[in-house]
């Protein structure tokens, strides 16, 4: 995002700097001067915003993003994590085994948000040691090109009526697309796999990749598809729109984390938790994100007790995930 475009959100904002003397953590961060985003949770336009905000609000901090799919960034941190280089200071990803992984090998640090208690209930603790918390609440749901009345749910969707008009991404690289795989097997089984690539679908790597197809004219129809990121596109005047699937859309959590031996961990802190802040949400309201604050509602007052969905169980989640990806592999390619 250009600075311009920055000084654009943060006044549309009306976002006023915060005073160092203020805030210790703020005040520790701007001696660091700098902080590193490893992020795969929201997509490019989203997450400028929120770092253009971060800065109105806390001038003096320098941030660095990497935007990939969850797994890159993820794999990006392993790699400096085994040469003993960490450059990461916060990481964002869709995938909970991620932070799961990291925590087992002590490469996490602990933190408690200053504002935990405006987090919904049912996301307020995600690990009892305060190792990593949530960073984005995401909705996976169908999208279809505008003029296309699409398929009305996952069962409908892999019925035959659309083969080769499905894009989706892959699990092996998305966490939101991981925890669909999960849910689709936990829904109807391994048939459903089958069925699904028999559709003969475009497979990319992001969830977002089905929006990018839609748009392109070469898929009419995303599986795993990112609510929020549809929608967006739709308000921007795009032919793409989004259907809940009647047989109910996955919930996923984006999660944050701050590697034990991150270069500048005060900004990371900081940065992980101005996603609560009021500043963030408007944020995620203008871009149709579920926002991380209880008091503030979604755009179009929207909430998640109007929606129909699912949300995989904790337990046992890793193994889930660890056989849905092979089951993807072997069934889908």
């Amino acid at each position: 995002m250009s600075s311009g475009a920055a000084v654009g959100v943060a006044s549309a904002l009306g976002i006023r700097p915060v005073l160092a003397q203020h805030d210790p953590l703020y005040e520790a961060a701007r001696e660091e001067g700098e902080v590193n985003l490893y992020w795969g949770s929201y997509e490019q336009k989203t997450i400028d915003e929120l770092i253009a905000a971060f800065t109105a609000k806390y001038p003096g901090i320098n941030v660095n993003l990497l935007r990939q799919a969850s797994q890159t960034v993820y794999t990006r941190l392993r790699l400096e994590l085994q040469n003993d280089a960490v450059q990461c200071d916060s990481l964002g990803t869709t995938n909970a085994l991620h932070y799961r992984e990291l925590k087992a090998i002590d490469a996490l640090q602990p933190y408690k948000p200053t504002e935990s208690a405006i987090i919904p209930e049912a996301f307020r603790t995600l690990d009892e040691d305060d190792m990593y918390h949530v960073g984005a609440i995401s909705l996976i749901c169908i999208n279809r090109a505008a003029d296309v009345k699409g398929p009305q749910s996952w069962a409908e969707m892999v019925g035959g009526d659309f083969a080769g008009e499905i894009s989706c991404g892959s699990p092996a690289h998305s966490g939101d697309v991981a925890h669909w795989t999960v849910a689709m097997l936990a829904k109807f089984g391994d048939d459903f796999l089958r069925d699904f690539a028999a559709q003969n679908p475009k497979i990319g790597q992001s969830s977002v990749d089905s929006v990018t197809d839609i748009l392109a004219g070469e898929r009419t129809v995303g599986a795993s598809a990112p609510y929020s990121y549809t929608l967006t596109q739709k308000a921007a005047g795009n032919p793409i729109d989004i259907t809940i699937p009647s047989d109910e859309a996955v919930l996923n959590l984006g999660i944050t984390g701050i590697p034990a031996k991150a270069p500048h961990p005060n900004a990371g802190q900081l940065f992980n938790q101005f996603l609560y802040s009021p500043e963030a949400s408007a944020v995620l309201v203008a871009n149709n994100w579920p926002t991380l604050r209880s008091d503030v509602p979604w755009a179009g007052d929207l909430s998640l007790d109007q929606i129909s969905w699912y949300r995989n169980p904790s337990e046992g989640l890793d193994e889930a995930m660890k056989e849905a990806i092979d089951k993807w592999k072997n069934i889908v390619g």
